[in-house]
């Protein structure tokens, strides 16, 4: 009987046991993928370091931006479980998978260049002039070189709309070769950061939540912040999109629900975003 009794006590200490190792498993894969637009990515960083201090059970990785569509692509793989979009998902991706988007804030889009170039400002007809075939210059001398996106890209649109000589020189330049380009919002960056004179379309996010050795120019007098955008005297921005699948896991609400929260919303304005 004594035996019996024993040898009870040990299956059930062992269940017990067993249980708490699953049960300690299962929170250890708690983890939310994210990946997307390099304008987002930064500060879903940013947002995940604050988030997983209030729960430590939940892992949230940011991924290598792969860039709005590269990030779509990924959730509907089921690579990741929460895409950061500078766009709205299409129709074509929603009928692979059902997703929910909601724009979690806007950034101003900048003209983006090396610090250690020394400018920190352009008209809009400087800004055209940067387009132009040859050696062009910056006002300090100093020869400039475009980075370019697809025609059909929203950075490119963006880009356009700062004038309609900046849209005319932008469409020149993207007929002729030997111009830089890049595929993603960080591809831009890295172009701006390690190339000589080589300025882009960025974002103040990405530069303020990558903490990037890059300078936001004001053109026409207008200054890009997140001050400047709420107020509406910055008219350039992108809208950010937080993109999950219609079947999303508990810990994506749960850090879906942060990205929204006073307090996830309190980190994004810190780092070159205006909240929704």
């Amino acid at each position: 009987m004594l035996l019996f009794l024993r040898l009870s006590f040990f299956r059930l200490s062992l269940a017990g046991l067993l249980a708490c190792l699953l049960m300690e498993g299962a929170v250890a894969q708690s983890v939310v993928r994210i990946n997307g637009t390099g304008s987002g990515t930064g500060g879903m960083l940013r947002l995940a370091q604050a988030f997983m201090q209030a729960h430590p059970n939940v892992k949230v990785e940011v991924q290598p931006a792969l860039g709005s569509s590269g990030g779509i692509s990924a959730l509907i793989a089921g690579q990741i479980e929460l895409a950061v979009s500078n766009r709205k998902p299409k129709d074509g991706e929603l009928a692979q998978l059902p997703m929910q988007s909601t724009e979690y804030a806007r950034t101003p889009v900048v003209i983006a260049v090396s610090r250690d170039l020394g400018v920190t400002a352009l008209t809009s007809t400087q800004l055209a002039a940067l387009f132009a075939e040859g050696a062009a210059t910056y006002p300090n001398g100093k020869r400039a070189r475009p980075v370019l996106r697809l025609s059909d890209a929203t950075d490119t649109e963006l880009l356009k709309s700062f004038s309609p000589e900046v849209a005319t020189a932008v469409d020149a330049a993207s007929k002729r070769r030997g111009m830089l380009s890049a595929s993603t919002d960080s591809d831009a960056a890295d172009l701006v950061e390690h190339t000589a004179g080589a300025f882009a379309l960025s974002t103040l996010a990405l530069i303020d939540s990558e903490n990037r050795p890059l300078t936001a120019l004001a053109v026409d007098g207008r200054v890009p912040s997140v001050a400047s955008l709420l107020d509406g005297s910055y008219p350039y921005y992108k809208s950010l999109w937080m993109i999950v699948g219609t079947n999303a896991g508990a810990q994506t609400k749960l850090f879906a629900g942060f990205v929204q929260s006073g307090p996830g919303q309190a980190v994004l304005r810190a780092y070159g975003h205006a909240p929704r």
